[in-house]
Protein backbone atom coordinates (compact mmCIF):
# COMPACT_ATOMS: atom_id res chain seq x y z
CA UNK A 1 0.00 0.00 0.00
CA UNK A 2 1.01 3.48 -1.07
CA UNK A 3 1.21 6.46 2.10
CA UNK A 4 0.53 10.01 0.81
CA UNK A 5 1.69 12.67 2.97
CA UNK A 6 -0.87 15.44 2.97
CA UNK A 7 0.48 18.51 1.91
CA UNK A 8 2.46 16.86 -1.03
CA UNK A 9 2.31 18.63 -3.98
CA UNK A 10 1.29 17.43 -7.40
CA UNK A 11 4.66 16.69 -9.00
CA UNK A 12 5.96 15.12 -5.88
CA UNK A 13 2.88 12.86 -5.56
CA UNK A 14 3.44 11.86 -9.50
CA UNK A 15 6.85 11.09 -8.57
CA UNK A 16 6.41 9.06 -5.83
CA UNK A 17 3.76 6.62 -7.43
CA UNK A 18 6.04 6.30 -10.47
CA UNK A 19 8.28 5.01 -7.01
CA UNK A 20 6.21 2.63 -6.13
CA UNK A 21 5.51 0.90 -9.44
CA UNK A 22 9.07 0.58 -10.53
CA UNK A 23 9.76 -1.04 -6.90
CA UNK A 24 6.92 -3.59 -7.78
CA UNK A 25 8.40 -4.48 -11.29
CA UNK A 26 11.33 -5.27 -9.46
CA UNK A 27 10.06 -7.29 -7.21
CA UNK A 28 8.29 -9.16 -9.58
CA UNK A 29 11.27 -9.77 -11.65
CA UNK A 30 12.98 -11.40 -9.45
CA UNK A 31 10.63 -13.52 -7.97
CA UNK A 32 10.45 -14.88 -11.24
CA UNK A 33 14.35 -14.96 -11.65
CA UNK A 34 13.89 -17.13 -8.14
CA UNK A 35 10.98 -19.52 -9.72
CA UNK A 36 12.98 -20.07 -12.62
CA UNK A 37 16.32 -20.85 -10.79
CA UNK A 38 14.71 -23.12 -8.30
CA UNK A 39 12.67 -24.87 -11.34
CA UNK A 40 15.93 -25.50 -13.31
CA UNK A 41 17.61 -26.39 -10.30
CA UNK A 42 15.22 -29.32 -9.96
CA UNK A 43 15.27 -30.20 -13.70
CA UNK A 44 19.09 -30.63 -13.59
CA UNK A 45 19.15 -32.66 -10.19
CA UNK A 46 16.69 -35.32 -11.86
CA UNK A 47 18.23 -35.22 -15.02
CA UNK A 48 21.41 -35.99 -13.19
CA UNK A 49 19.74 -38.78 -10.74
CA UNK A 50 18.31 -40.22 -14.17
CA UNK A 51 21.85 -39.99 -15.56
CA UNK A 52 23.43 -41.94 -12.66
CA UNK A 53 20.74 -44.27 -12.30
CA UNK A 54 20.89 -45.39 -16.00
CA UNK A 55 24.91 -45.39 -15.80
CA UNK A 56 24.13 -47.98 -13.10
CA UNK A 57 21.48 -50.02 -15.32
CA UNK A 58 24.64 -50.52 -17.99
CA UNK A 59 26.80 -51.75 -15.10
CA UNK A 60 29.15 -48.71 -15.53
CA UNK A 61 30.00 -48.06 -12.37
CA UNK A 62 33.57 -47.40 -12.78
CA UNK A 63 32.80 -43.44 -12.66
CA UNK A 64 32.74 -43.36 -16.57
CA UNK A 65 30.58 -40.86 -18.28
CA UNK A 66 27.39 -42.31 -19.79
CA UNK A 67 26.91 -41.37 -23.29
CA UNK A 68 23.92 -41.47 -25.00
CA UNK A 69 23.21 -43.58 -27.27
CA UNK A 70 27.12 -44.10 -27.45
CA UNK A 71 26.88 -39.95 -28.72
CA UNK A 72 28.66 -37.13 -26.82
CA UNK A 73 26.76 -36.00 -24.49
CA UNK A 74 27.74 -32.46 -25.10
CA UNK A 75 25.38 -30.50 -27.79
CA UNK A 76 27.71 -28.58 -29.89
CA UNK A 77 26.85 -26.51 -32.17
CA UNK A 78 28.12 -28.20 -35.50
CA UNK A 79 29.86 -26.42 -37.80
CA UNK A 80 28.08 -25.91 -41.37
CA UNK A 81 30.39 -26.84 -44.42
CA UNK A 82 29.85 -25.77 -47.95
CA UNK A 83 31.18 -29.02 -49.14
CA UNK A 84 32.68 -32.32 -47.70
CA UNK A 85 35.67 -34.22 -48.60
CA UNK A 86 34.66 -37.68 -50.61
CA UNK A 87 34.72 -40.96 -48.71
CA UNK A 88 35.19 -44.29 -49.75
CA UNK A 89 31.13 -45.70 -48.47
CA UNK A 90 28.25 -43.32 -47.56
CA UNK A 91 27.67 -41.17 -44.82
CA UNK A 92 25.36 -43.58 -43.09
CA UNK A 93 27.31 -46.77 -42.98
CA UNK A 94 30.35 -44.19 -41.55
CA UNK A 95 27.82 -44.02 -38.53
CA UNK A 96 26.80 -47.20 -38.53
CA UNK A 97 30.01 -48.41 -38.34
CA UNK A 98 31.53 -45.73 -35.85
CA UNK A 99 28.45 -44.99 -33.76
CA UNK A 100 29.58 -47.26 -30.55
CA UNK A 101 32.80 -44.93 -30.17
CA UNK A 102 30.86 -42.28 -28.74
CA UNK A 103 32.81 -39.63 -30.80
CA UNK A 104 29.53 -37.86 -32.22
CA UNK A 105 27.82 -35.01 -30.34
CA UNK A 106 24.30 -34.75 -30.67
CA UNK A 107 22.66 -33.37 -33.06
CA UNK A 108 20.40 -30.23 -32.79
CA UNK A 109 16.66 -30.92 -32.47
CA UNK A 110 14.83 -31.37 -36.32
CA UNK A 111 12.95 -28.01 -35.91
CA UNK A 112 9.92 -29.05 -39.17
CA UNK A 113 7.07 -29.71 -36.99
CA UNK A 114 6.25 -33.12 -36.88
CA UNK A 115 3.20 -33.21 -38.82
CA UNK A 116 5.28 -31.79 -41.55
CA UNK A 117 8.16 -34.55 -42.05
CA UNK A 118 7.46 -37.42 -43.87
CA UNK A 119 6.69 -40.41 -41.06
CA UNK A 120 8.28 -43.33 -43.79
CA UNK A 121 11.63 -41.48 -43.63
CA UNK A 122 13.58 -42.25 -40.85
CA UNK A 123 17.49 -40.83 -39.22
CA UNK A 124 19.47 -42.75 -37.14
CA UNK A 125 21.26 -39.77 -36.05
CA UNK A 126 18.96 -38.01 -34.78
CA UNK A 127 16.47 -40.85 -33.86
CA UNK A 128 13.65 -38.99 -35.66
CA UNK A 129 11.32 -39.33 -38.68
CA UNK A 130 11.79 -36.90 -41.33
CA UNK A 131 14.49 -37.59 -43.68
CA UNK A 132 16.64 -41.14 -43.60
CA UNK A 133 20.26 -41.04 -42.60
CA UNK A 134 22.13 -40.97 -45.69
CA UNK A 135 20.62 -37.37 -46.48
CA UNK A 136 20.80 -36.12 -43.27
CA UNK A 137 23.15 -32.34 -43.42
CA UNK A 138 23.81 -32.40 -39.86
CA UNK A 139 25.45 -35.99 -40.32
CA UNK A 140 27.53 -35.02 -43.34
CA UNK A 141 28.74 -31.32 -41.36
CA UNK A 142 29.77 -33.56 -38.22
CA UNK A 143 32.02 -36.39 -40.39
CA UNK A 144 33.55 -33.69 -41.64
CA UNK A 145 33.95 -32.24 -38.57
CA UNK A 146 35.47 -34.92 -37.51
CA UNK A 147 37.85 -35.67 -40.87
CA UNK A 148 39.12 -32.56 -40.11
CA UNK A 149 40.56 -33.28 -36.50
CA UNK A 150 41.83 -36.27 -37.79
CA UNK A 151 39.33 -39.38 -37.49
CA UNK A 152 38.07 -41.20 -39.69
CA UNK A 153 40.71 -40.77 -42.22
CA UNK A 154 40.42 -44.90 -43.04
CA UNK A 155 37.13 -43.35 -45.01
CA UNK A 156 38.43 -40.87 -47.32
CA UNK A 157 39.15 -41.39 -50.54
CA UNK A 158 42.79 -41.55 -51.52
CA UNK A 159 44.27 -38.37 -52.56
CA UNK A 160 41.40 -36.10 -52.00
CA UNK A 161 42.15 -34.72 -47.99
CA UNK A 162 42.44 -31.25 -48.32
CA UNK A 163 40.55 -29.05 -46.39
CA UNK A 164 36.81 -28.02 -47.11
CA UNK A 165 35.79 -24.81 -46.60
CA UNK A 166 32.94 -23.66 -43.90
CA UNK A 167 29.64 -22.22 -45.34
CA UNK A 168 29.22 -18.40 -44.94
CA UNK A 169 27.74 -16.72 -41.86
CA UNK A 170 25.10 -15.02 -43.86
CA UNK A 171 24.48 -18.06 -46.07
CA UNK A 172 20.49 -19.48 -45.64
CA UNK A 173 21.22 -22.63 -43.37
CA UNK A 174 19.53 -25.91 -44.73
CA UNK A 175 17.07 -26.76 -42.84
CA UNK A 176 17.45 -30.22 -41.23
CA UNK A 177 13.62 -31.62 -41.14
CA UNK A 178 13.53 -30.51 -45.27
CA UNK A 179 12.55 -33.27 -47.35
CA UNK A 180 15.51 -34.15 -49.71
CA UNK A 181 14.27 -36.97 -52.22
CA UNK A 182 16.71 -38.81 -54.86
CA UNK A 183 13.99 -39.63 -57.87
CA UNK A 184 16.69 -40.71 -60.58
CA UNK A 185 19.16 -43.47 -60.70
CA UNK A 186 22.39 -42.02 -61.00
CA UNK A 187 25.90 -43.82 -62.55
CA UNK A 188 26.30 -46.66 -64.55
CA UNK A 189 28.55 -46.85 -68.00
CA UNK A 190 26.13 -44.32 -70.11
CA UNK A 191 28.50 -41.53 -69.83
CA UNK A 192 31.88 -43.35 -68.64
CA UNK A 193 33.51 -45.93 -66.36
CA UNK A 194 36.35 -43.22 -65.78
CA UNK A 195 36.60 -39.76 -63.90
CA UNK A 196 38.18 -38.86 -67.02
CA UNK A 197 35.66 -39.76 -69.24
CA UNK A 198 32.71 -38.42 -66.84
CA UNK A 199 33.99 -35.03 -66.53
CA UNK A 200 34.30 -35.15 -70.63
CA UNK A 201 31.20 -35.98 -70.45
CA UNK A 202 29.85 -33.40 -68.75
CA UNK A 203 32.16 -30.53 -70.09
CA UNK A 204 30.89 -31.42 -73.62
CA UNK A 205 27.51 -29.62 -72.60
CA UNK A 206 29.37 -26.94 -71.95
CA UNK A 207 30.02 -26.19 -75.75
CA UNK A 208 27.85 -25.71 -78.97
CA UNK A 209 27.51 -29.38 -80.48
CA UNK A 210 30.02 -30.66 -83.33
CA UNK A 211 28.03 -30.79 -86.48
CA UNK A 212 29.58 -34.57 -87.36
CA UNK A 213 27.57 -35.40 -83.67
CA UNK A 214 24.11 -35.36 -85.11
CA UNK A 215 24.22 -35.97 -89.37
CA UNK A 216 22.17 -38.45 -90.88
CA UNK A 217 22.88 -37.45 -94.15
CA UNK A 218 26.08 -38.66 -94.06
CA UNK A 219 25.15 -41.80 -92.79
CA UNK A 220 22.69 -42.68 -95.41
CA UNK A 221 24.66 -46.26 -96.91
CA UNK A 222 25.44 -47.25 -93.27
CA UNK A 223 22.08 -46.76 -91.46
CA UNK A 224 18.43 -47.74 -92.72
CA UNK A 225 16.50 -44.56 -93.02
CA UNK A 226 14.06 -44.18 -90.39
CA UNK A 227 10.75 -42.95 -90.27
CA UNK A 228 10.43 -39.50 -90.94
CA UNK A 229 6.70 -38.71 -89.60
CA UNK A 230 5.86 -36.61 -86.90
CA UNK A 231 5.50 -38.40 -83.41
CA UNK A 232 1.90 -37.21 -81.95
CA UNK A 233 -0.19 -38.43 -79.35
CA UNK A 234 -3.96 -38.02 -79.92
CA UNK A 235 -6.69 -37.58 -77.32
CA UNK A 236 -8.54 -40.60 -79.16
CA UNK A 237 -4.97 -42.55 -77.52
CA UNK A 238 -6.04 -41.72 -74.12
CA UNK A 239 -9.66 -42.82 -74.28
CA UNK A 240 -8.97 -46.08 -73.08
CA UNK A 241 -7.29 -45.33 -69.42
CA UNK A 242 -8.98 -44.16 -66.02
CA UNK A 243 -8.34 -40.84 -65.68
CA UNK A 244 -7.25 -38.89 -63.74
CA UNK A 245 -4.22 -40.82 -63.01
CA UNK A 246 -0.46 -40.63 -61.54
CA UNK A 247 0.33 -44.33 -63.06
CA UNK A 248 4.22 -45.17 -64.38
CA UNK A 249 4.18 -46.51 -67.84
CA UNK A 250 5.08 -50.36 -67.78
CA UNK A 251 5.24 -52.16 -70.46
CA UNK A 252 6.30 -56.36 -71.59
CA UNK A 253 9.11 -56.97 -74.00
CA UNK A 254 11.03 -59.40 -75.75
CA UNK A 255 14.50 -59.47 -73.96
CA UNK A 256 17.06 -61.97 -75.28
CA UNK A 257 13.77 -63.87 -76.88
CA UNK A 258 12.36 -64.21 -73.25
CA UNK A 259 8.56 -62.43 -72.82
CA UNK A 260 9.52 -60.16 -69.81
CA UNK A 261 6.78 -58.71 -68.24
CA UNK A 262 6.86 -55.53 -65.44
CA UNK A 263 9.62 -53.23 -66.94
CA UNK A 264 9.78 -49.83 -66.23
CA UNK A 265 10.32 -46.81 -68.38
CA UNK A 266 12.30 -44.01 -66.52
CA UNK A 267 13.18 -40.95 -68.02
CA UNK A 268 14.94 -40.11 -64.91
CA UNK A 269 17.10 -43.27 -64.98
CA UNK A 270 20.97 -42.65 -66.41
CA UNK A 271 21.39 -46.48 -66.80
CA UNK A 272 19.05 -49.47 -68.20
CA UNK A 273 18.94 -51.87 -65.65
CA UNK A 274 18.04 -55.46 -65.05
CA UNK A 275 17.62 -57.01 -61.48
CA UNK A 276 19.48 -60.51 -60.60
CA UNK A 277 16.30 -62.20 -59.70
CA UNK A 278 14.78 -61.51 -63.08
CA UNK A 279 17.85 -62.77 -64.48
CA UNK A 280 17.98 -65.99 -63.26
CA UNK A 281 14.19 -66.55 -64.44
CA UNK A 282 15.43 -66.26 -67.86
CA UNK A 283 17.76 -68.85 -67.92
CA UNK A 284 20.49 -67.48 -69.57
CA UNK A 285 22.94 -70.09 -70.10
CA UNK A 286 26.38 -68.79 -70.45
CA UNK A 287 26.01 -65.20 -70.01
CA UNK A 288 28.98 -63.34 -69.20
CA UNK A 289 28.80 -60.08 -67.55
CA UNK A 290 31.48 -57.37 -68.85
CA UNK A 291 33.04 -55.37 -65.06
CA UNK A 292 31.79 -51.97 -64.12
CA UNK A 293 33.37 -49.56 -61.80
CA UNK A 294 31.03 -46.97 -61.52
CA UNK A 295 28.09 -47.18 -58.72
CA UNK A 296 24.39 -47.17 -59.01
CA UNK A 297 22.90 -44.13 -56.94
CA UNK A 298 19.65 -43.25 -56.26
CA UNK A 299 17.26 -46.63 -54.89
CA UNK A 300 17.66 -46.26 -51.50
CA UNK A 301 19.43 -42.99 -51.07
CA UNK A 302 22.90 -45.47 -50.90
CA UNK A 303 24.94 -46.77 -53.49
CA UNK A 304 25.02 -49.94 -54.98
CA UNK A 305 27.52 -51.49 -56.75
CA UNK A 306 26.74 -53.58 -59.94
CA UNK A 307 27.21 -57.33 -60.61
CA UNK A 308 28.40 -56.35 -64.37
CA UNK A 309 26.88 -55.32 -67.60
CA UNK A 310 25.16 -57.80 -69.80
CA UNK A 311 24.47 -57.03 -73.65
CA UNK A 312 21.15 -58.36 -74.66
CA UNK A 313 19.10 -57.66 -77.63
CA UNK A 314 15.24 -56.10 -76.60
CA UNK A 315 12.80 -56.15 -79.55
CA UNK A 316 10.53 -52.69 -78.85
CA UNK A 317 7.48 -53.04 -81.09
CA UNK A 318 5.25 -55.20 -83.32
CA UNK A 319 5.68 -56.02 -87.11
CA UNK A 320 6.50 -53.98 -89.58
CA UNK A 321 6.80 -50.53 -86.59
CA UNK A 322 9.68 -52.97 -84.99
CA UNK A 323 13.10 -52.03 -83.69
CA UNK A 324 15.74 -54.32 -82.09
CA UNK A 325 18.09 -53.01 -80.08
CA UNK A 326 20.93 -53.97 -77.88
CA UNK A 327 20.94 -52.95 -74.67
CA UNK A 328 23.76 -52.66 -72.51
CA UNK A 329 21.91 -53.73 -69.04
CA UNK A 330 23.48 -52.80 -65.40
CA UNK A 331 22.82 -56.35 -62.93
CA UNK A 332 21.94 -55.08 -60.01
CA UNK A 333 21.55 -57.48 -57.01
CA UNK A 334 18.33 -55.73 -55.09
CA UNK A 335 14.79 -56.38 -54.53
CA UNK A 336 12.34 -54.33 -56.75
CA UNK A 337 8.76 -54.42 -57.82
CA UNK A 338 9.89 -53.98 -61.36
CA UNK A 339 11.85 -57.03 -63.37
CA UNK A 340 14.27 -54.52 -65.55
CA UNK A 341 14.00 -50.91 -65.92
CA UNK A 342 14.48 -48.87 -69.80
CA UNK A 343 16.66 -45.97 -68.98
CA UNK A 344 17.22 -42.83 -70.97
CA UNK A 345 20.22 -44.80 -72.84
CA UNK A 346 18.21 -47.05 -74.55
CA UNK A 347 15.26 -44.27 -75.16
CA UNK A 348 17.62 -41.79 -76.74
CA UNK A 349 19.62 -44.65 -78.67
CA UNK A 350 16.08 -45.20 -80.25
CA UNK A 351 15.04 -41.56 -80.12
CA UNK A 352 11.96 -42.18 -78.07
CA UNK A 353 8.75 -40.04 -77.26
CA UNK A 354 7.24 -40.74 -73.91
CA UNK A 355 4.03 -39.32 -72.60
CA UNK A 356 2.75 -40.56 -69.36
CA UNK A 357 -0.48 -39.02 -70.00
CA UNK A 358 -0.91 -41.62 -72.75
CA UNK A 359 1.20 -44.15 -70.88
CA UNK A 360 2.56 -44.63 -74.77
CA UNK A 361 6.44 -44.41 -75.96
CA UNK A 362 6.57 -43.27 -79.99
CA UNK A 363 9.95 -43.72 -81.73
CA UNK A 364 10.97 -44.38 -85.32
CA UNK A 365 11.29 -47.25 -87.29
CA UNK A 366 12.15 -48.18 -91.03
CA UNK A 367 8.34 -49.48 -91.31
CA UNK A 368 6.96 -46.20 -89.18
CA UNK A 369 5.96 -45.25 -85.93
CA UNK A 370 6.53 -48.28 -83.01
CA UNK A 371 4.92 -48.01 -80.25
CA UNK A 372 5.31 -49.34 -76.73
CA UNK A 373 1.72 -49.52 -74.84
CA UNK A 374 1.95 -49.25 -70.62
CA UNK A 375 -0.56 -51.50 -68.82
CA UNK A 376 -2.25 -49.50 -66.13
CA UNK A 377 -3.50 -52.38 -64.54
CA UNK A 378 -0.41 -53.61 -64.20
CA UNK A 379 1.10 -50.46 -62.82
CA UNK A 380 -1.49 -49.92 -60.37
CA UNK A 381 -0.88 -53.60 -58.65
CA UNK A 382 2.90 -52.59 -58.47
CA UNK A 383 2.06 -49.11 -56.96
CA UNK A 384 -0.40 -51.27 -54.42
CA UNK A 385 2.65 -54.25 -54.00
CA UNK A 386 5.14 -51.26 -53.51
CA UNK A 387 2.77 -49.49 -50.45
CA UNK A 388 2.50 -52.74 -48.53
CA UNK A 389 6.14 -53.48 -49.01
CA UNK A 390 6.57 -49.67 -47.33
CA UNK A 391 4.56 -49.82 -44.73
CA UNK A 392 6.04 -53.12 -42.94
CA UNK A 393 9.06 -50.89 -43.48
CA UNK A 394 7.62 -48.48 -41.01
CA UNK A 395 6.45 -50.52 -38.87
CA UNK A 396 9.99 -51.83 -38.73
CA UNK A 397 10.86 -48.15 -38.06
CA UNK A 398 8.17 -47.16 -35.24
CA UNK A 399 9.75 -50.21 -33.46
CA UNK A 400 13.08 -49.55 -33.88
CA UNK A 401 11.77 -45.56 -32.19
CA UNK A 402 10.53 -47.15 -29.25
CA UNK A 403 13.40 -49.85 -28.55
CA UNK A 404 15.69 -48.66 -25.44
CA UNK A 405 18.97 -46.92 -26.41
CA UNK A 406 21.51 -49.53 -27.31
CA UNK A 407 19.05 -52.53 -28.07
CA UNK A 408 19.46 -53.85 -31.44
CA UNK A 409 17.24 -52.83 -33.74
CA UNK A 410 14.11 -55.01 -35.65
CA UNK A 411 16.49 -55.32 -38.90
CA UNK A 412 18.88 -56.99 -37.04
CA UNK A 413 16.69 -59.42 -35.37
CA UNK A 414 15.94 -59.90 -38.96
CA UNK A 415 18.87 -61.18 -39.77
Amino acid sequence: MVSIKEDVSYPELISEVRRHIQAEKTSDLEASKLSQDILLGGKRKIDSQAGSSKAEENGNSNGKKNNVGNRNPIENQIPRFRDYTPTTVPVATIYTENEHLGIFTIPPAIKTPVNRRDNTKYCRYHRDIGHITEECRALKDEIERLIQRGQLRNYVRNGDQQPRQLAQENQQPEQEGEDIEVRVIIGGPATGDTNRARKNYARQARSEPFPHQINLAEHKNKAPRLSNEPIIFTEEEASGLWHPHKDAIVVALRIASRKVYKILIDNGSSADILFRSTLNRMDLVGAKFDPIKSALYGFTGDSIHSEGVLNLPVELGTHPCQHIQSVEFVVVDCPSSYNAIIGRPTLNAIRAVTSTYHLLVKFPTVGGIGILKGDQQTSRDIYEAANRSSNAHRMNIIKDMQRPVGAPSSENNRN
